[in-house]
């Protein structure tokens, strides 16, 4: 039986019995103890990298290419199952290889790199090949840039083939065991209309708001986002359809790109799934995953209010009102789908609350949603689930094969000492000064998630940036929060901004004016991570009762200041002095929460107060003389 005719994108026989194969390996995998850790991380990568060769081989277009990726095919096998069948010996010689051992291990790490360049770009698999190479050049350099190198034997040995570290190190557990479970869970619930019915709900929520068409992008991508946990494959799915309803309404070209790629970047952050990058910190720090979307849920509502504050000034502004296209929604039909995409959330929830493990959760998440699907009256087709399975893996194999490579650039800054002086030097750039330590952090998040994906740069940066933070006195699930959040908002940063750059295609806008708008839709993705640094309240941590009503009114009020400040309207247009009172009342309450001073969070109140009282006046005047 052809089993690919079941896919609608006519993915080819191969690809579609691999990916089957390994959905259906991971899944059993979670029921049944079918191998120990190492062969069973050793058959995930396996898995990684095929279904990732394989899958550039069926679009290769030369004979040449065809042939050197069958080539790298052969290999993976041969140097995946060299591990399975002697992973034990493996362990007990480690950094005291044979020779054929290591040149298995220097095959594995071409193999990871490869597959990760073919997945995600040459910026990440660069980036690793000049980390664990330094080593070698750092030992013979001056402090500070001196660092510890060891025998190429023993660096092969650490990074690949002794089965401690590198490739199979702290970081393809976590995509082998928490990750890839979860994409193939988002892609399944996708395959079976779960984008569609998200959007249909948040037209029905939000289309007769202002700004019908902007708001309605903000609720479907925070919802869509949740459960793909891709920024760029939100923006694919609700951009398509919301970025024309926009203009068409009446919003500009780089306003619709904008509001778009701010809301889909949101999605990574909500509650109750989020995105990758939140498994990835559960998985990697052991902080249970029902703390880290309790942690979220404050963070999220405040960056969904700037976006939505956002959405309706701007609309205010050009005269947009509700959604009229003419297209209503079935609400009797919504009603009777909406336990198809709820139940498995509140599987998930019941699950997690209930205290059983993410790897469990995600399979009777997965079942569940098959399960309810064939309880409505429009019935999968057995296409759908073979195509949200397979989707599923081929997008999990290329997060798996990049968590790989990013175990051998984590596994270079423990070996060498790198991550240590890194630390150290963070404490030390800063001069002591928390909030500029934030900053170097923030940065260096940025720079290493702009052109890549956002669990990469959280992976990396946190090897560094946790220590130092929590060593200046932040809690260590703060650390990691912050890094997680920014990590996750680099990839809507400018210059890059890969989301706003997708967005902007789609909108026919103005690349550059895009991205700096769609800055202005999520200044909350930059200002709330600092935010929760110093008022550990908004992510549901203990903090004294004064202080967190304070940090509350100030978070809401600092990012409503901001946002009059940047659209330039409130109840009325905004002239300039307006817009400077604003955005002096946005960091006066941002100032609040790194100097922790009274004053500034009464002065950045009574700034608002005044230009929202001016505001009121002026549209009450503007109401007079339309009368008269």
């Amino acid at each position: 039986m052809d089993v690919s005719r079941f896919l609608k994108d006519k993915v080819p026989l191969s690809v579609t019995v691999v990916g089957l194969a390994m959905a259906c390996y991971h899944m059993v995998y979670t029921q049944v103890f079918l191998q120990a850790t190492k062969p069973h991380l050793n058959t995930h990568l396996g898995f990684c990298l095929v279904l990732v060769l394989l899958d550039q081989l069926t679009k290769a277009k030369t004979k040449w290419s065809r042939i050197w990726l069958l080539f790298l095919i052969l290999l993976s096998l041969l140097s995946v199952g060299y591990v399975q069948l002697n992973w034990q010996a493996l362990e007990e010689r480690a950094y005291f290889n044979t020779t054929f051992d290591l040149i298995i291990g220097v095959i594995l790490i071409v193999l990871v790199l490869e597959a990760t360049r073919r997945s995600f770009g040459l910026i990440l698999p660069v980036l690793a090949i000049v980390v664990v190479l330094y080593p070698f050049i750092g030992k013979s350099l001056p402090e500070p840039f001196r660092c510890t190198a060891y025998s190429l034997d023993q660096t092969i040995s650490n990074l690949s083939i002794g089965l401690a570290n590198g490739i199979y190190g702290i970081v393809l557990p976590t995509s082998a065991n928490y990750i890839f479970l979860f994409v193939l869970f988002g892609a399944l619930l996708q395959s079976l209309g779960g984008s569609r019915f998200f959007m249909l709900l948040a037209r029905a929520l939000a289309g007769r708001m202002q700004g019908g068409p902007g708001m309605m992008a903000v609720m479907s991508s925070a919802l869509v986002g949740s459960i793909t946990g891709s920024a760029a494959a939100n923006v694919a799915i609700t951009g398509s359809f919301t970025i024309p309803l926009m203009k068409k309404v009446g919003y500009k070209p780089e306003h619709a790109a904008a509001i778009e790629a701010a809301a889909s970047n949101g999605g990574q952050i909500m509650p109750p799934v989020m995105g990758i990058v939140a498994f990835g910190m559960a998985g990697l720090t052991g902080i249970p995953y029902l703390k880290i979307i309790t942690m979220a849920v404050i963070p999220a509502l405040l960056y969904f209010w700037a976006a939505g504050l956002y959405v309706r000034f701007r609309s205010a502004q050009l005269r947009i009102g509700a959604l009229s296209d003419g297209e209503e929604v079935d609400l009797k039909q919504l009603l009777i789908t909406l336990p198809s995409f709820v139940t498995p959330f509140v599987v998930i929830l019941i699950l997690l609350i209930k205290g059983y493990s993410v790897m469990y959760v995600a399979f009777w998440a997965i079942m569940s949603t098959i399960a309810v699907s064939f309880i409505q009256r429009d019935r999968p087709s057995l296409r759908d689930i073979v195509e949200g399975f397979v989707n599923g893996a081929r997008a999990g194999a290329g997060i798996g094969a990049s968590a790989a490579c990013v175990g051998l650039i984590m596994a270079t800054f423990t070996m060498s000492g790198l991550g240590v002086k890194i630390s150290i030097g963070i404490q030390s750039w800063s001069g002591g000064s928390f909030f500029l330590a934030l900053l170097i952090i923030a940065g260096l998040c940025v720079l290493m998630g702009c052109g890549g994906p956002s669990l990469t740069a959280y992976f990396i940066v946190s090897i560094f940036g946790v220590p130092a933070l929590t060593k200046m006195g932040m809690a260590f699930e703060q650390a990691h929060f912050f890094t997680m959040f920014f990590a996750v908002f680099a990839f809507l940063t400018p210059p890059v901004a890969v989301v706003a750059l997708i967005a902007a295609k789609l909108a026919e806008a103005d690349y550059i004016k895009a991205a700096i708008e769609a800055t202005k839709v999520a200044i909350g993705g930059f200002l709330i991570p600092f935010m929760f640094a110093y008022a550990p309240v908004l992510l549901f941590q203990q903090q004294e009762l004064s202080s967190a009503v304070m940090a509350i009114v100030a978070s809401v009020s600092c990012l409503l200041a901001f946002e009059i400040s940047f659209v330039g309207y409130f109840s009325s247009k905004c002239d300039f002095f307006e817009r400077f009172i604003a955005l002096m009342s946005g960091i006066s309450l941002f100032c609040f929460f790194i100097l922790n001073k009274q004053l500034l969070f009464i002065t950045g109140l009574s700034l608002l107060a005044f230009v929202i009282l001016i505001q009121i006046h002026k549209k009450k005047g503007l109401i007079r003389g339309a009368k008269d």
